[in-house]
């Protein structure tokens, strides 16, 4: 995955479905995670903002002539993630991702989930 420019990285996983973005600050502190499945993407942010949206086809609803990058779209108040979404990321990521990070995220999904 490319750095952009400025303060701040991140960090993608790819496997079993799931795609997975951790975000750090400049000062290499954990800031959040984006966790797409499906067609859906839970983003969670220290900040304790919250959403689960559906990720958007990328065709344009204008004209089906052309196509862009696949967006999230919102439609009011974020709606829960299916508790599933916990043990698939339980699995996917054990070999993968840090204990402390998998734990982090695992405490949010159990929440955001029920």
């Amino acid at each position: 995955m490319k750095q952009e420019p400025g303060p701040g990285s991140r960090r993608w996983w790819d496997g079993d479905g799931l795609e997975f973005v951790v975000w750090y600050d400049g000062a290499d502190n954990f800031t959040g995670f984006q966790l797409c499945y499906r067609g859906c993407a839970l983003t969670w942010k220290t900040t304790g903002y919250w959403s689960h949206v559906r990720v958007g086809s990328g065709i344009s609803q204008v004209d089906s002539r052309g196509y862009s990058s696949p967006i999230l779209q919102a439609n009011g108040a974020p709606t829960r993630p299916p508790f599933k979404l916990l043990t698939d990321f339980e699995r996917s990521s054990k070999a993968s991702v840090g204990d402390q990070i998998r734990d982090l995220v695992t405490g949010v999904l159990s929440i955001v989930a029920r």
